[in-house]
């Protein structure tokens, strides 16, 4: 039988417990694991508020071979063919650097994943707009559309770069999700006044929670106009072992009602590694063997803020294969590789 995305759930299961996972959660993302290869890392998205039990997993296509495998489980559709495009070797969508797929845990019991492309540092923008994205979404942009995006990305500071592009139609909206690398909390605000002075206020709450905080990444949603959904995200290269920085973070987001001190606690404990030794009665002996580890890490912390609601905390937290892959995202790729040093 195939090594499945559930194999790697099962290694870690005495993790996938309260207060991050209910019982629940767990059985619907092992139903969704199943049918999702097992050669790749997976994230799981956990909110951090009191309360707050949604969990999202996305799994992490490095190569094409891995997008063709995946591309051969799906139904028809423009994502099937997207990830078969990129499969071919030397077509038009082969500057990708990997594709990570995203599925809601919160809609229908087999949702259709978001797919983002990690993209190459000297992208250009006539290929963004003209050839992936509407690989991505199935169709091309709509002329305001695009032009607004080649505005946003005509304002980039000289430090930043657009890291990765979303397609949102898996969620019903046409808009397109830009992730941006390489700004500091103060040319975020400087930034985003002009594109989307609408939401400075809201964002200048939040960005002083991530002063001192490594790699930092802004997402804004365009559509016709900029959405009023703005995410901030950073990380640091160690894991919280060997980074206290890590807790400071997520201290900052408690006292601030944002996350819970158990949540916090629990997401600083995820990081380390299993394998046959520690986990016989759950490894996937009969389709790897007694070889490999699973890896357990924290890649990364992210704010979401919205003008009409309070700010929303989220932590990422990898899981899978060991991955020696230079070619990740870069707070996954440094979780991967530090992770036995926690």
């Amino acid at each position: 039988m195939p090594l499945s995305a559930a194999d790697w759930l099962a290694v870690i299961g005495p993790k996938l417990t309260e207060p991050l996972f209910g019982p629940e959660t767990v059985e619907r993302l092992h139903r969704l694991a199943r049918n999702l290869p097992g050669e790749c890392q997976g994230t799981l998205e956990v909110r951090l508020a009191p309360g707050a039990s949604q969990v999202d997993l996305s799994l992490h296509l490095r190569t094409p071979e891995q997008a063709s495998t995946m591309a051969a489980r799906l139904p028809s559709s423009s994502i099937r063919n997207f990830l078969s495009r990129w499969s071919e070797v030397g077509g038009p969508l082969a500057p990708v650097r990997s594709v990570w797929l995203e599925f809601d845990l919160d809609r229908e019991e087999a949702p259709s994943p978001l797919v983002c492309a990690k993209l190459p540092a000297d992208a250009d923008s006539g290929w963004l707009i003209d050839t992936l994205l509407p690989a991505l979404r199935g169709d091309p942009l709509p002329h305001g559309q695009r032009a607004l995006i080649l505005a946003c990305l005509g304002a980039l500071p000289d430090s930043a770069r657009l890291l990765y592009l979303f397609s949102l139609r898996a969620r019903g909206s046409d808009a397109v999700r830009l992730e941006i690398f390489g700004m500091e909390p103060v040319q975020i605000l400087e930034y985003l006044q002009s594109v989307a002075p609408a939401s400075v206020t809201a964002v200048a709450e939040i960005v002083p929670w991530f002063e001192g905080v490594e790699r930092l990444h802004l997402s804004i949603d365009v559509a016709e106009e900029v959405l009023p959904r703005i995410g901030i995200e950073g990380s640091f290269p160690r894991q919280p072992k060997r980074e206290p920085r890590w807790q400071e973070l997520l201290t900052r987001l408690e006292t601030r009602g944002l996350c819970s001190p158990a949540k916090r606690d629990a997401a600083l404990a995820w990081s380390g590694y299993d394998s046959f030794w520690t986990r016989p009665e759950s490894w996937p002996i009969a389709e790897i063997g007694p070889r490999g580890f699973c890896i357990r890490a924290l890649s990364h912390v992210k704010v979401v803020c919205r003008p009409d609601r309070a700010p929303e905390a989220k932590a990422y937290l990898v899981f899978g294969p060991l991955d020696s892959s230079s070619d990740t995202a870069p707070a996954s790729s440094a979780a991967s590789r530090s992770v036995f040093s926690t």
